[in-house]
């Protein structure tokens, strides 16, 4: 099983960075070393501050894989839709390498076009 603190995608409504008050710094803190005494074979870092990040990492026993949560985890990780621009949600954390979606559009309206003027399917994409 793999451990998660920070944001919880699954269960927030709030989309903000963690841990930026004591507080919340506190409790993200001590669930990781929960988690970590748990059993688990690592634990996801997501969207919380540098500092946090790091002391986790630093301070717990199984590997912090960061997402949103600096380079001082262990691993990192991105959705993939949302590093190849395939989605509409582009948090500050995100680095989009490509703009997968604009040129999936484009070869989506050249098919569609193509399929209107009976330009396709072309001879050799036909068996005879």
């Amino acid at each position: 099983v793999m451990g998660h603190v920070g944001l919880l995608p699954q269960t927030s409504t709030n989309f903000k960075v963690k841990g930026k008050k004591f507080t919340q710094r506190k409790q993200i803190f001590e669930d990781a070393v929960a988690v970590s005494n748990s059993g688990v074979f690592a634990i996801i870092v997501e969207c919380v501050v540098e500092s946090l990040a790091k002391k986790i990492t630093k301070c717990i026993s199984v590997p912090t894989i960061g997402i949103g949560a600096s380079k001082h985890c262990d691993g990192q990780i991105l959705v993939t839709d949302d590093m190849l621009g395939l989605s509409n949600f582009f948090p500050k954390f995100v680095k989009q390498y490509s703009t997968l979606g604009k040129v999936i559009e484009k070869c989506i309206r050249n098919y569609a076009k193509d399929v209107k003027t009976r330009k396709f399917p072309f001879i050799k994409n036909v068996y005879r």
